[in-house]
């Protein structure tokens, strides 16, 4: 085989990669749900060890919530990025030849 087909299929298995790796793993609903469970698990322990820890309830649903929020944020923040670096995908056709 010579080198040039061998440069050819290589780039071309390269450029499929790359598309395949941009692709979403999971449904955007199953996402959310991931994250809402996450956070109000994290949120709930975070609670239960500061009433552990010193007693006051106040202070624990407090920075019980912030680090359930703090999930979120994330996890929004993180999502602006990738769109922000990556941009929207063209899903228009150009017909004009």
């Amino acid at each position: 085989m010579s080198s040039k087909n061998k440069t050819a299929t290589t780039k071309k298995t390269d450029a499929l990669n790359l598309d395949e790796l941009r692709k979403p793993w999971i449904k955007k609903k199953t996402g959310f749900i991931v994250i809402s469970v996450v956070s109000v698990a994290f949120a709930i322990l975070t609670a239960a060890q500061i009433v552990m820890g010193s007693g006051d309830w106040g202070q624990a649903i407090l920075w019980g919530v912030i680090f359930g929020a703090m999930v979120w944020i994330v996890f929004f923040g993180m999502s602006w990025i990738q769109g922000f670096l990556h941009g929207k995908p063209n899903t228009t056709i150009d017909d004009k030849k």
